[in-house]
């Protein structure tokens, strides 16, 4: 059996087992974005053993559907709707590449949060699966520098690496910072904030006001606490200067043992490196954001992904674009990279092209990347989707929703074990919010038990 093959399985064999109910996923999903609120269990916390899960093995020779037949049960759901509504739709199969339902698929459209998955991507294969983001304390005479690297989901607290939240804390950069002044003979000085890694990227001029007002983009910092929020909980408010808060929370851990005033802000040359505390590994980071359809999280990664190709942190929808286009993605125009932005364009075509670019690449990163998104029935923004028997645990896939748009891409196996790609888009013009969910839902429904031949 050749490598490619073996990874199809691989990946196959996994979408297919249905383990660890034990382990507390996610809470219910919310408005606009689909983003639900996360919970996790402690890596200490101990759970009763799944039951063992018997998975059959694929068959590489499992037969693929028959397009014609495939074809007549989609074009069937997924015809123009009496509001208007329309759809564009592909289905590839993994292992061959094969096209096996095509639906207007060229045609590029508005992809909402489905663009987060060309973001993973690119993030993965830029700076790599393993990638751990600083943030560093620096010592010039006595200006203590805080410099951010690019990480926003630092904790308050002490560093806990059982959760990508919090895995870098604030508490344990202060009391690091103060042993190594301490050591120093240092008990006075003035902290600078340096967050100038994104430039002044903070906000884009293609998200709508209403974005901000309801409570699903702050402007973005390369240094952030809880991805932007006030909070560890989605639910909280994101912070209008995200890294002005960090300052303030790290002053105050460090106040207990050294006085500290305030001091400037912005780009900061000079001074010797105190100590850091490391992020999750951009992979953890990466699922999380899936998951829970994290846009703070997202903006973030591609503003570091065109910092490393060396472009203007603004341009980072062009250099996410640029990594998905080296991937055989084309028709594609990115203007942010959390999909936030209406003006984004690329196709359901391009979305099946990288999931499988992913699932079939050489990169153990990127493979991962299909094993990060969230599973039917189970967790982040499908734990209240697709959980009927016939597709509970048997869908990956990243959810997008935005006012007169909904989208799907994921990979399901259908009755025979072909393990395929899909992309569905729906746009409505009259502007409801994520229309015909319902329908998406039956098309991928129709996949996963097309034996169509």
């Amino acid at each position: 059996m050749n490598t490619a093959v073996r990874r199809v399985l691989t990946l196959a064999v996994a979408l297919l087992a249905v383990v660890g109910m034990a382990v507390a996923m996610f809470s219910a999903p919310r408005s606009f974005t689909g983003e639900p609120q996360a919970h996790y269990v402690r890596a200490s916390a101990t759970a009763p053993d799944a039951a063992p899960v018997t998975v059959k093995d694929l068959d590489p020779e499992a037969p693929l559907p028959d397009s014609a037949v495939l074809a007549a049960q989609l074009d069937a759901i997924l015809g123009t709707k009496g509001d208007q509504t329309s759809f564009n739709a592909q289905v590839v199969d993994v292992a061959s590449g094969k096209v096996l339902y095509d639906k207007n698929a060229q045609t590029p459209g508005t992809p909402a949060s489905s663009l987060k998955v060309a973001t993973a991507l690119a993030a993965l294969d830029t700076l790599g699966g393993e990638h751990q983001l600083s943030t560093s304390v620096w010592l010039d005479g006595n200006t203590l520098v805080l410099r951010g690297g690019g990480d926003v989901l630092l904790g308050d607290g002490e560093s806990d690496p059982a959760h990508p939240k919090g895995y870098a804390g604030l508490a344990t950069l202060a009391a690091q910072t103060a042993k190594a002044l301490e050591d120093r003979g240092i008990g006075e000085v003035e902290l600078w904030l340096d967050d100038s890694l994104f430039g002044d990227a903070q906000t884009n001029p293609a998200w709508d006001k209403s974005l901000f007002t309801s409570n699903n983009i702050g402007a973005v910092y390369p240094i952030a606490h809880y991805a932007g929020r006030a909070a560890e909980s989605t639910r909280s408010a994101y912070q209008s200067d995200a890294a002005q808060q960090v300052r303030k929370v790290f002053a105050a851990e460090l106040g207990k043992q050294v006085k500290v005033s305030t001091g400037g802000r912005g780009a900061y040359e000079g001074g010797e490196q105190l100590t850091e505390v490391l992020s999750a590994p951009l992979r953890v980071q990466i699922k999380h954001m899936l998951l829970v359809s994290d846009n703070y999280l997202t903006e973030a990664m591609g503003r570091l992904v065109a910092v490393r190709q060396g472009l203007d942190p603004k341009q980072a929808g062009l250099a996410v674009q640029q990594v998905a286009q080296t991937y055989g993605a084309t028709g594609i125009s990115l203007v942010d990279t959390s999909g936030l932005a209406a003006a984004n364009q690329i196709s359901p075509a391009a979305l099946t092209t990288l999931l499988r670019a992913a699932a079939t690449s050489g990169k153990p990163e990127l493979r991962e990347l299909v094993y990060s998104l969230p599973v039917a029935g189970y967790n982040g923004t499908l734990m209240n989707r697709l959980d009927a028997a016939a597709t509970l645990g048997l869908v990956r896939a990243k959810t997008g929703s935005l006012t007169g748009v909904a989208t799907l891409t994921g990979m399901t196996l259908t009755e025979d074990g072909r393990l395929i790609a899909f992309s569905i888009f729906a746009a409505q013009p009259n502007g409801a919010l994520a229309p015909h969910k319902p329908t998406i839902d039956q098309a991928v429904t129709a996949l996963r038990g097309c034996g169509c031949r």
